[in-house]
């Protein structure tokens, strides 16, 4: 639902989009799904790349969350 709606509106619906995928990557860890989990926060993390360079006082704060829970993903790779 979130995906239809950014793609539609994408200035309104792109950050909860970020933002469903950063807590889907959590999740997906909390069941053992590494690879999904991952693929998740990177898609967050480039999606919350561009505003976040556009006017860093108002997203660079989401970026910084999927940024550390794309560490935290790094961290538990062997």
């Amino acid at each position: 639902m979130k995906r239809a709606l950014a793609e539609a509106n994408p200035g309104a619906h792109l950050p909860d989009l970020a933002g469903a995928l950063n807590n889907l990557s959590v999740r997906l860890g909390a069941v053992g799904r590494p690879v999904a989990g991952l693929t998740a926060i990177q898609e967050a993390v480039t999606i919350r790349r561009t505003p976040a360079e556009a006017n860093p006082d108002l997203f660079e704060p989401a970026l910084q969350r999927s940024l550390d829970t794309t560490a935290w993903w790094e961290g538990l790779e062997p």
